[in-house]
């Protein structure tokens, strides 16, 4: 028996079946290929917490091909601390299966952590879970950096404002409150120009357009306009605000109150200027104690500190008079700040003028308006014409006496305050000490001269008693010194060298005071022994002079005066220049007066004759250049007649 069955039927289904599964898998690869296109990470998730697919994305977002991730558990990739979190995330939708939108890390391939943020769900009687997870590390860096950025604004006391390109505010920060008495909510959404003064908008606009093109623009100082109306010294920075593109869309501004800082800066500058006054009047200080010490000339001294009180003490004019005790009159040294000179080296009568007041008194004359006051008629004109109003005066005191007195002079009314007086109290005292140098250094001077004058006087005697001991050589002492002096300055010799000449040719056979009257006054010619007494004459002086302090430089001349240029002189037989030039010239006076000058044994030579006579003794017994000098010297003198 055969049974036959028609399977048509079965083969049609069948192969409709394989046809419908191929069809299935071209589509989920077709699906496969187009979850691979997508940025994002695109998974399903057994309920043995596996991954069954996961897209290409894998591998940018982890590191990991998709088959390295297949089959394994999705919490070996998270981060260990975020695995209750994702426990609980991965409970409460298995519970609720509601759709689920969280953040947890992932752990790259490479070790660095990744941040996915999840968006999970979960079907009713499915048995996979389906997630899109999408990289968020670099947006939280920037989410992280502006609320960094928020707290900083937030927190900073400058006022930090944004404005849009329409010029609208678009932020407004706690220290902009502050600043300006706006809230928040007050101030966003208003133009820029609540805060501006309307004659600032112009020059407003200007900034904003340079910054909303991308111009940089310096920090810069200006003023706004707070709530209650008070006008606001600020410095503004201004930033171009920009979008991820790079185009401006807005403008931050920082806003800072500069207004303690403007008055530390006047303080400052007010500071500078008394400290540089400070050093001014410290430096003017400085040279009149310079001047004082170094310069006897008290119009000088008098005419910086009169400087000083003018620079320093701000007054228009000053003088300085010096007291004479024994007329009583006050003379005018120094003037500074009068428009008239006749005052400079005046002399007033104590009775005429304020400044008497001062000396006699002995304290300071304080007049505020001059028109209260009754003057003498010529100081009033000269008061009147220098259009003085207030007038000071002080003594100048020194160890007890009145010595002078200071006049302080202002053109409209002037009360001195203490710093005024204690800075001129400083100036009076330096101006007691010029004018008691002064003095003192005159005293010193005439007492100098008194002594150089006794010293001369003392000397001239001692010559002179020399001459009348030798009658033949009378009034040669006075000559020879003269003749002597004139030829040294011929030669340049400076004028406190030429006062040691002097007092050498007076005294320049001082010498012969040892030698017996019986030799120096014989008539007839000298034995040789004689000769050898007569040559001591020249130690016998510097035995007599040297003593003498005053009178040491002047020994050049009665010790070498007999010696010759060519060293056949005494006592020490010295030639050419080893002979002091003081002794070579006297040489020359001494013998050119002894014989133009009358003797007992013989009638004086002519002028000519004697300078032959000299004339032939150059390079023998003479120093050749000076007798060429010393014979023009004398035809100078003889005038144009006798030459």
């Amino acid at each position: 028996m055969t049974l036959v069955r028609n399977i048509t039927p079965e083969k049609r289904a069948q192969r409709e079946l394989e046809e419908s599964e191929q069809r299935s898998r071209h589509l989920a690869m077709k699906l496969q290929h187009t979850l691979d296109l997508s940025l994002d990470m695109i998974v399903t998730i057994g309920l043995d917490d596996r991954f069954v697919s996961i897209s290409a994305a894998c591998e940018r977002i982890l590191g990991y091909m998709p088959g390295e991730l297949i089959g394994r558990s999705y919490l070996d990739f998270v981060h260990p601390d975020d695995h209750p979190k994702t426990r609980t995330e991965r409970d409460d939708l298995n519970e609720t299966g509601i759709l689920t939108v969280f953040q947890n890390r992932y752990l790259h391939k490479q070790g660095q952590i990744v941040w996915l943020e999840w968006n999970v769900m979960l079907e009713p009687g499915d048995a996979l879970l389906y997630g899109v997870a999408r990289d968020v590390t670099q947006r939280r860096a920037a989410e992280e950096d502006q609320a960094f950025l928020a707290a900083i604004v937030q927190a900073s006391h400058n006022a930090i404002v944004g404005v849009g390109l329409d010029d609208v505010i678009r932020s407004w920060n706690a220290g902009a409150g502050e600043l300006y008495g706006y809230t928040a909510a007050q101030a966003i959404g208003q133009p820029m120009t609540l805060i501006i003064p309307s004659e600032l908008h112009s020059e407003t606009r200007l900034i904003f357009h340079q910054v909303s093109q991308g111009e940089r623009v310096e920090a810069f100082e200006t003023v706004r306009i707070a709530r209650d109306g008070r006008r606001i010294p600020v410095m503004i920075t201004v930033a171009a605000i920009r979008n991820p593109q790079g185009q401006v869309i807005g403008v931050a501004k920082m806003m800072r109150d500069i207004t303690v800082l403007q008055l530390a800066q006047r303080n400052i500058r007010l500071l500078n200027q008394t400290l540089e006054q400070q050093v001014r009047y410290i430096t003017g200080l400085r040279e009149i104690d310079q001047a004082i010490a170094s310069s006897g000339d008290l119009t000088t001294s008098l005419g910086l500190i009169l400087g000083n009180i003018r620079q320093h003490l701000g007054a228009d004019a000053a003088t300085a008079l010096t007291l004479n005790p024994h007329t009583l009159t006050l003379e005018y040294v120094a003037t500074r700040g009068l428009h008239s000179t006749m005052l400079q080296g005046s002399a007033v009568m104590l009775t005429d003028v304020l400044a008497g007041r001062a000396v006699l008194n002995r304290q300071a004359v304080s007049v505020s308006d001059l028109k209260t006051v009754l003057l003498a008629p010529d100081w009033q004109q000269v008061l009147r014409r220098e259009g003085v109003t207030s007038y000071y005066a002080a003594p100048l005191i020194a160890k007890g006496k009145v010595i002078g007195v200071i006049e302080v002079m202002h053109q409209r009314r002037f009360m001195p305050s203490e710093g005024w007086l204690e800075k001129l109290a400083t100036l009076l005292g330096q101006a007691s000490i010029a004018v008691e140098n002064a003095q003192l250094l005159q005293e010193l001077e005439r007492s100098n001269l008194e002594l150089r004058l006794a010293y001369d006087e003392t000397i001239e005697g001692w010559a002179r008693a020399l001459d009348l001991r030798d009658h033949e050589t009378e009034g040669h002492s006075r000559r020879v010194t003269e003749q002597t002096v004139a030829l040294c300055q011929q030669l340049g010799m400076p004028p406190e060298e030429l006062v040691h000449v002097r007092r050498g040719a007076l005294l320049h056979d001082i010498g012969k005071m040892g030698i017996r009257d019986a030799v120096l006054l014989k008539p007839g010619a000298l034995t040789d022994e004689e000769w050898v007494e007569m040559r001591k004459h020249p130690g016998y002086a510097v035995a007599l002079l040297r003593p003498i302090k005053f009178l040491r430089p002047a020994l050049d001349i009665p010790e070498y005066h007999h010696e010759k240029w060519d060293g056949s002189g005494y006592p020490l037989g010295l030639r050419g220049t080893d002979i002091p030039v003081a002794a070579r010239a006297f040489a020359l006076v001494d013998v050119y007066d002894a014989l133009t000058s009358h003797r007992p044994y013989r009638r004086a030579w002519t002028k000519e004759r004697a300078l032959e006579h000299l004339q032939s003794g150059a390079s023998t017994h003479f120093d050749p250049d000076l007798v060429q000098i010393f014979m023009q010297m004398i035809h100078a003198q003889a005038g144009p007649e006798a030459a």
